[in-house]
């Protein structure tokens, strides 16, 4: 399935630019792939990141937050008291 595509334009820092190029050259890709690449991974982050906001938001809506226990569970797995 073919993807069209859109033109975006931005000013950086010269360094910047600079490194982009030299990994683009390391990897034997074009600058547009390189710097795709880096957006699909910003945009699968946040994505991400925003659904798990999103979704606990509407759990304390509902509320539904962790009880005392469970936190102190939490906290005592990974070797931090609360």
């Amino acid at each position: 399935m073919a993807t069209s595509s859109a033109r975006i334009s931005f000013v950086t820092e010269a360094s910047k630019r600079a490194r982009l190029d030299a990994i683009a050259e390391v990897c034997g890709k074009n600058l547009s792939a390189v710097i795709n690449e880096a957006l699909d991974q910003y945009i699968e982050l946040y994505e991400w990141q925003l659904q798990h906001i999103r979704q606990g938001v509407e759990e304390a809506k509902r509320g539904e937050f962790a009880t005392d226990s469970e936190v102190d569970a939490f906290f005592n797995q990974y070797g931090q008291s609360s």
